[in-house]
């Protein structure tokens, strides 16, 4: 194996603009790489090290779809079940026309429907009245908000298009929902500390703040990034009591690649933790989109991939040219950082950064970081 050209990408990142980086790579749940540049905070005294925290957003939901999936094998959760048999508000759902008039919903929305973001909603935790209820409701808890987020009228019909949204924080409710316990202890409890994941929080405790790795915004003409000084939690991170299982998760490399390295190898972690059954760590990485669909998927970024239950999925080697198996899947996050499962071949992937708003990170970085990392596998 020689990483030396992921190597010395990553020790150029500082001057591409992401002043801190830090990546794993393992194979058959060992790390065989590890890099990291610049420094965790925006005074640039701090190195960064294997002990620094992220806010990941969206890479939560891998974890989320992770945590629904174990309680489909279980039999608690049908797959193609209407989601208001789990969450009763959402039985009488409304569609808001392109005419701006609004009408019952034709479509059952399903719990399909929420693991492949075809479910009418959109990522505007702000319209209609949720601004007010949340005003009104400053510990709101998960439960209480996606009750309210029923009443908005959904974008299309459930089933018909692809758009990127609430659908997983609508997910972790139906988590909620059907265990009994509040999602994030749910969390905690079955996937968490099981997998020794002791630095992964949806609420990070103060006496951990200190190790949080400063944000920045990427400025794309420069590719430089500036520094958000007063940015301390994620936008969908609600109230205190809401765990935002599309975007709420602050954690490290080690941590995530506990999670990751575990799925990589069949669902089953080294220390012999069951995480999913190998038969649905394999439906992770298949594509749920129908051709249709796809046509409105992210088309300018995943050539070759759709969307599955748990992400991207890779479902055409020859249109992607990327050098991971079909079946690979995963997801980034709004910081841009990266998470690839690659159960064929037993890799990981995990890189973490924290900048948001680049393109250049989703369009050239994070290809490129998988390609690189598989050359030097071997692979």
């Amino acid at each position: 194996m020689n990483f030396q050209k992921l190597k010395d990408l990553i020790a150029s990142l500082p001057g591409r603009g992401f002043p801190a980086s830090d990546i794993s790579v393992a194979r058959d749940g060992v790390e065989v790489f590890r890099a990291s540049a610049g420094y965790a905070d925006a005074e640039m005294t701090r190195s960064v090290t294997r002990d620094d925290i992220y806010w990941v957003f969206s890479i939560s939901k891998i974890a989320t779809c992770i945590a629904a999936m174990r309680l489909v094998e279980e039999g608690r959760i049908d797959l193609y079940a209407p989601v208001s048999r789990y969450l009763p508000a959402y039985g009488t759902l409304t569609v808001q026309h392109a005419d701006g008039s609004v009408h019952p919903a034709q479509n059952e929305m399903t719990v399909l429907h929420l693991f492949t973001m075809t479910g009418g909603l959109d990522y505007n935790g702000e319209k209609g009245t949720l601004n007010a209820f949340r005003a009104s409701h400053p510990h709101m808890t998960t439960r209480e908000f996606v009750d309210e987020l029923a009443k908005q009228p959904l974008c299309f019909e459930p089933g018909t298009q692809f758009a990127y949204s609430l659908c997983h924080d609508v997910l972790a409710a139906v988590v909620e929902a059907v265990s009994g316990v509040r999602f994030a202890d749910y969390m905690r409890e079955q996937i968490f500390a099981p997998l020794g994941m002791n630095d992964t929080h949806y609420h990070l405790p103060e006496e951990k703040r200190d190790r949080l790795t400063a944000v920045y915004r990427y400025r794309h003409g420069v590719h430089r990034a500036e520094h958000l000084p007063d940015y301390r939690v994620p936008t969908y991170r609600y109230s205190d009591c809401y765990d935002s299982g599309g975007a709420g998760l602050a954690t490290s490399v080690d941590d995530y690649m506990k999670l990751l390295g575990s799925l990589a190898c069949g669902g089953t972690s080294p220390n012999g933790y069951r995480v999913l059954n190998p038969e649905t760590v394999a439906m992770l990485g298949q594509g749920f989109l129908s051709d249709a669909i796809r046509e409105t998927f992210m088309p300018t970024r995943l050539y070759g991939y759709s969307w599955g239950l748990c992400g991207r999925a890779h479902v055409d080697p020859h249109i992607s040219d990327a050098r991971s198996a079909k079946g690979e899947f995963g997801w980034d996050g709004a910081a841009a950082s990266y998470a690839l499962v690659d159960p064929s071949n037993r890799v990981s992937i995990f890189f973490a950064t924290e900048v948001l708003g680049s393109n250049y990170a989703y369009h050239y970085l994070h290809p490129l970081l998988r390609d690189l990392a598989y050359e030097g596998l071997g692979l």
